[in-house]
Parts: structure tokens; sequence; C-alpha cells
């Protein structure tokens, strides 16, 4: 039987992703940004497609542009940088969940380094503004993107409890018994 142990810190660091939407203004160090690019990098995709294109935003005039085209996504505007996950578009079902895989391996990767992040869906009437914005060729499709930095005083505060902000996993989980 394998030891559970050495694992123990990666399953306490998923714990702790939450989402925070406001941000210091300072940089993410090029470093922090390459780590959490190098675990996206590795996830992995339906047939091993690697469906993804990622872009780094940093410029806060592209941030703002960005949040005034899908107002939902308003957050990136303050954040020091921004990962937007360009997919293929050819296989619009399966890269729907490949997207979601490295979306949650980037939050999981941000919170393991230090940083806040936050995921933005950006909106169908914002998506073309944006992907125009940043040079996305047609046919590809921008919907996610991951705003990063450096939480403000207020966003670091946890906002219930420990351990009250879920609910009990009695309520969610049912081991069915078949005979």
């Amino acid at each position: 039987m394998t030891d559970p142990e050495p694992g123990r810190p990666l399953l306490r660091t998923m714990r702790r992703v939450r989402s925070v939407r406001s941000f210091r203004p300072d940089p993410v160090p090029d470093a922090l940004l390459t780590e959490i690019l190098e675990v996206a990098r590795w996830t992995g995709s339906g047939s091993n497609r690697q469906p993804w294109t990622f872009i780094v935003v940093r410029e806060p005039a592209t941030l703002g542009a960005i949040a005034a085209a899908s107002p939902n996504v308003g957050h990136v505007a303050g954040a020091a940088a921004a990962i937007v996950i360009v997919m293929d578009g050819g296989m619009p079902e399966i890269e729907t969940f490949d997207e979601g895989r490295v979306t949650e391996r980037i939050l999981v990767a941000a919170t393991a380094l230090g940083l806040a992040s936050a995921i933005g869906w950006i909106m169908s009437g914002g998506a073309a503004a944006v992907g125009a914005l940043l040079g996305v060729p047609e046919g590809r499709r921008v919907r996610t993107l991951v705003s990063l930095g450096y939480p403000t005083e207020e966003a670091s505060r946890p906002k219930s409890a420990p351990g009250a902000a879920r609910r009990p996993l009695a309520e969610m989980v049912r081991f069915e018994r078949f005979s």
C-alpha cells in the first residue's frame, strides 16, 4: 500500500483555493507566472490534444479593456496579471472539459505559490472584443481567464468560520451498495 502522507500538503493546498477579486498593485514575478504556466502545460487533455494557448496580460490598460468588454470579469481590471485561456475551437464539447481542467490547475498552482486568483467567464457578447484586443485568430474560443495577484488585506480575511463555507460531506455524498 502506498503512503498517503506525502500527498497531504497538496490536498491542503487544494482545499485552500478560493476566489479573490481584490488585489494589491504589486506585480507578479515572472518566475511565479512561469511556474503556473508549466503546471498548466502539463494538464491532461482529451486525446492529449492540448487545445489551449495561454495569453498572459499584465498591462493595466489591457486588463481594464477586458473588464470593460465583459463587465462580469470586472475583477481583472484590478489584477496584477491575468492568464487568458484560448481554446482551439475544433471540438467544443471535449474542449469545455479540458478548459475546466486547465483552469482549476492554474488556480491550484497560484494558491500553492501564495497568490490570490479568481476565475472569470468572458460572456459571449464580450468574447469577440476580447479576442480582437488580444489578437486571437478567428475560430479560436476566448471564454475563461484567471486574474492573479496578491490579495488586499481585506480580501485575505476569511469570509466564514473555518469549515463553514461548504456543505457537510454527508449531505452531498452517498455510497451505493451493489449486491
